[in-house]
């Protein structure tokens, strides 16, 4: 009888050892297709243009230098080849110059607390309301955007302003591209606090270059004509931001290809490479000294997320100059500023692509630690 019950036993653990190590088998191969699965899904999320309109960004009348090339173009290394000089009739000059940034660029590589560790950045940029030192303000929601982009325009008109015009029901927008072609006219309605926005698409064909916008205050000839030539002087403000094509970049990370969009109005960006070690993304910008650059950059979370820190030639970049424009399940998106020269960015994250030789290693030495113990229990049985 006893032999019988030991014989049963074996075979209900023989019976029971299959079926585990069936489980673990299928447990592993499922472990693996996951993590596939989410590598398939890491191309870059699409920056939603949409998703903040809300945004606001003020930039001073002095706006973007004047030369960046019409045709952006990136090659392997990235290269963008902007023509950045002087009065060119084929550029634009896509570099935003506010006074504020121009401030921040200058402490950018202080090594204040604020400069020097910020995780999470905000996703606005400074709104700068008019006074009595800049009567009549505008700007745009960012200071790059891309072909088929909503682009939102707002600003604002000094109360005493107001007071002396009395009051402004709207103002005139119009906004030109790189040629002088006007892309938008049209009309944003002035609210009692003297605030003012408008928002129009681009065209999917739309040229690459700086865009002009100017903005005039709707006053009637009769009040005109009776204002002090400084007040007349204060009825219209400008601004300029860039469109670059965005270009999509192949970055390499556990035997995996992950893409990396940028966009830029910088002469060239290159040399863009992933340390998974050090969880760091890293490229390299240029451009003409004296002007200002721009670039955008789609980062998947698959490849680098968590509180991300950007650095410029090895210090971080001050929070004024960073804005996350775009966070969605699967990438985000950061807008950067800084002054031409030749400089490295470093992007740098708490998170990374999961190892995934790493994790099937440990699903298979779990099923072998299971095999053993199984077989052990089944020796003792039969002795």
């Amino acid at each position: 009888m006893k032999c019988l019950d030991s014989k049963n036993a074996i075979n209900i653990l023989q019976n029971k050892s299959g079926k585990i190590i069936l489980i673990l088998g299928l447990f592993a191969v499922l472990v693996g297709t996951t993590h596939l699965v989410s590598l398939a899904s890491a191309d870059y999320g699409g920056l939603d243009s949409s998703s903040d309109l809300s945004t606001k960004i003020h930039v001073e009348k002095s706006g973007i230098g004047e030369n960046a090339s019409s045709d952006a173009h990136m090659s392997g290394q990235m290269s963008s080849n902007m023509s950045m000089s002087g009065q060119s009739d084929s550029s634009a000059n896509a570099s935003v110059t506010t006074k504020s940034q121009d401030e921040s660029h200058e402490n950018s590589h202080a090594s204040s607390n604020e400069s020097e560790s910020h995780g999470h950045y905000k996703n606005t940029y400074e709104k700068i309301s008019a006074n009595s030192d800049d009567e009549f303000t505008v700007q745009a929601q960012k200071h790059l955007y891309k072909p088929g982009d909503n682009v939102t325009i707002q600003g604002s008109i000094w109360s005493d302003l107001m007071t002396s015009l009395g009051n402004v029901n709207t103002v005139s927008i119009q906004v030109k591209d790189n040629d002088g072609n006007v892309v938008y006219d049209g009309k944003g309605q002035v609210d009692a606090n003297g605030d003012y926005t408008t928002q129009f698409q681009l065209s999917s064909d739309a040229k690459k270059g700086a865009y002009t916008v100017d903005v005039n205050a709707d006053v009637g000839a009769d009040v005109l004509g009776n204002l002090a030539l400084k007040t007349k002087a204060a009825l219209d403000s400008s601004t300029k931001f860039v469109v670059v094509s965005p270009n999509s970049l192949s970055v390499k990370a556990e035997g995996h290809d992950f893409d990396v969009q940028v966009a830029s109005n910088s002469t060239s960006v290159s040399d863009l490479n992933f340390d998974e070690q050090n969880k760091k993304l890293s490229f390299t910008v240029q451009g003409d000294a004296g002007t200002k650059g721009v670039t955008e950059i789609t980062i998947p979370k698959s490849l680098l997320s968590g509180d991300l820190t950007v650095m410029i030639d090895g210090q971080a970049m001050a929070q004024s100059d960073v804005v996350e424009t775009a966070s969605t399940d699967t990438a985000t998106t950061l807008e950067l500023n800084y002054h031409h020269s030749t400089h490295q960015i470093d992007i740098v994250g708490t998170n990374t692509v999961p190892e995934f030789s790493s994790v099937v290693s440990l699903v298979l030495v779990a099923s072998v630690l299971t095999m053993i113990v199984i077989s052990s229990q089944v020796r003792r049985i039969r002795g």
